[in-house]
């Protein structure tokens, strides 16, 4: 569903090239060209035409309510998350990074970028082009020192493969506000920055640094590493031109949860297989709760922070031992933007949990069709999602559109399941 109900002149749905669904740049939602990110905003979310409109007003509702976690009845399971300090972690890294940012920012800069380890900011995090909670600064109003100082930040605290995932999806938004000639609105420093905490290599502390189609949230305490939620997404996910040209995004978990459910036994694939249909973009063939209308099929993004999904699909109990290793290399790719050792610590309780664990699938099995897929246990939920058109005019979903979100339930976003494990009783350390 595209942001603004304003007649699109229709393209041929069976195309695969996304450049037959390009909005016509004499369209009024392209006009004026030069509108600033803040202006956007507020024509959006003031036309009640616009769906995204009474959507932000129920993530705002969601927004003031006390933080408990994403779970499966209502009920958090305890224990499930254990501090794991690491001398070797990215903590340190980390640290010289933020306090060379602290250093070039201004006092201006510093004021609105910092906030207390237990701020509500951390669950302010959104992927519209649309600002709804205008919390930190956005790297384009940062000073040029100070916003090569957040990347680095970024850089320090992921993998190399990690961060390169993130760029790409950086310059794929970027390659958007390019095609819509909505630069100040769409580019690669459109993202909110936000530092918690004072950067120690013993305390909690950390950031998120969130936009259209990238967001993630990242805490670290003692060389321990906590990155979730984030969403990572594209439309279109290929740059075919200019400097990026060739840059592809989410390629790899796209062919992962294909090949997995393919390798399924027909039985199999009957369990995994949700209630929906593919292109559904009303939630009309949706169980009641498992229809999010920003996200469609997927019910982790911004605000779902103590959403109650319960367990669906086939369980990792019932597949054979390669299936059970080939549904970790799905979640193994998910995080590939974890630091080695934080990546295989982060397996390892998933793979603790793994008969509790469940492969969900929505769409037809083949190459050609658009899917949806999701693993979720305790500790991990991961999606992946082929859209319909917002900034493109396809009315149903292609495989160019794609959400992918990571949510750690029962607590574990913003790293608060393993901050009360550190804390022992020192008091409240995660958001409100």
């Amino acid at each position: 569903m595209a942001w603004v109900n304003a007649p699109i002149p229709p393209s041929a749905e069976s195309s695969g090239n996304f450049r037959d669904y390009l909005i016509p740049l004499d369209h009024p939602r392209l006009s004026p060209r030069d509108r600033d990110p803040r202006t956007h905003a507020k024509a959006v979310l003031g036309n009640p035409d616009i769906f995204l409109t009474d959507v932000a007003k129920g993530w705002l509702k969601l927004y003031e309510q006390p933080y408990k976690g994403f779970t499966t009845d209502g009920n958090v399971v305890p224990n499930l998350y254990q501090h794991q300090p690491d001398p070797n972690g990215p903590t340190e890294g980390m640290v010289s990074a933020a306090n060379k940012l602290l250093e070039v920012a201004s006092k201006e800069e510093k004021e609105k970028i910092c906030y207390p380890i237990n701020a509500r900011e951390w669950r302010s995090w959104s992927n519209p082009e649309v600002i709804i909670v205008d919390s930190g600064m956005r790297l384009d109003e940062l000073s040029p020192e100070a916003r090569a100082a957040a990347l680095d930040l970024l850089k320090a605290s992921l993998s190399s493969e990690g961060f390169e995932k993130l760029t790409a999806a950086v310059y794929t938004n970027h390659f958007l506000g390019e095609l819509t000639t909505l630069h100040n609105v769409m580019n690669k420093n459109s993202y909110h920055f936000c530092l918690f905490g004072t950067p120690s290599l013993t305390e909690p502390w950390g950031f998120n640094l969130f936009g259209h189609h990238m967001c993630i949230n990242v805490l670290t305490v003692a060389g321990d590493i906590v990155v979730g939620p984030f969403f990572v997404g594209a439309e279109p996910n290929v740059i075919d031109e200019g400097q990026h040209k060739d840059i592809a995004v989410l390629k790899k978990e796209e062919a992962a949860g294909l090949a997995f459910m393919k390798s399924l036994s027909p039985e199999q694939q009957k369990k995994a297989t949700l209630q929906g249909d593919i292109n559904d973009i009303d939630g009309s063939t949706m169980q009641p709760g498992r229809w999010n209308p920003a996200d469609l099929r997927g019910l982790g993004g911004a605000f779902q922070d103590n959403r109650v999904i319960p367990y669906d699909g086939l369980c990792a109990a019932e597949m054979t031992a390669q299936q059970r290793l080939d549904l970790l290399g799905i979640v193994r790719i998910f995080n590939d933007l974890l630091p080695s050792a934080a990546l295989e610590r982060f397996v390892a309780r998933v793979e603790k949990h793994l008969d509790e664990t469940y492969f969900g699938w929505i769409g037809p099995v083949n190459d050609e069709t658009p899917f949806y897929f999701r693993v979720h246990g305790p500790v991990v939920m991961d999606e992946f999602d082929h859209h319909n058109g917002v900034w493109l005019s396809n009315v149903y979903p292609k495989k160019y559109h794609i959400h992918t979100i990571q949510r750690l339930p029962n607590r574990g976003d913003y790293g608060v399941g393993v901050l009360e494990d550190w804390s022992k009783g020192k008091g409240k350390v995660g958001p409100e």
